[in-house]
């Protein structure tokens, strides 16, 4: 009897850290300004197994990267996350973003506001122009 408690006692704690743990790896990005979080599931792996998922990639970041600057000149950040899920801190409050649909996309967010999430990979001109639409920001 001892035995089936402490196994018991042992499935338990783990399905109570389990989640714990899983959100402890999770990224936490903190907003105190626009930003733009980039986002992408795909590990290192899936992208040299797939030559579609590679080309993704590329196309994500090189768009990503033409638009940096330009953000950061009207104060807007953008940060690259790399993981199935991640967590956003702004206004006192801590979410989680599963990224159920295991895509590529954009999360738009700004102290106050509501967040506009987009999927697929977008040219610069589509960034910007969301950008410029989200935050009410003339990006130069």
């Amino acid at each position: 009897m001892k035995w089936l408690i402490a196994i018991t006692s042992i499935v338990i704690s783990g399905l109570v850290t389990a989640p714990m743990q899983a959100r402890i790896h999770q990224p936490l990005v903190v907003v105190s300004k626009p930003t733009v979080i980039a986002f992408f599931p795909t590990t290192q792996a899936q992208v040299d197994r797939d030559a579609d998922t590679s080309e993704a990639i590329d196309d994500f970041n090189f768009y990503v990267f033409q638009v940096k600057e330009r953000f950061a000149k009207a104060g807007i950040t953008i940060q690259i996350v790399n993981a199935p899920s991640f967590r956003v801190q702004a206004d006192g409050e801590t979410l989680d973003f599963p990224n159920s649909k295991k895509q590529v996309g954009y999360y738009f967010i700004a102290p106050g506001k509501k967040p506009r999430i987009e999927y697929g990979v977008m040219t610069d001109q589509d960034l910007l122009e969301i950008g410029w639409k989200y935050f009410g920001i003339a990006i130069p």
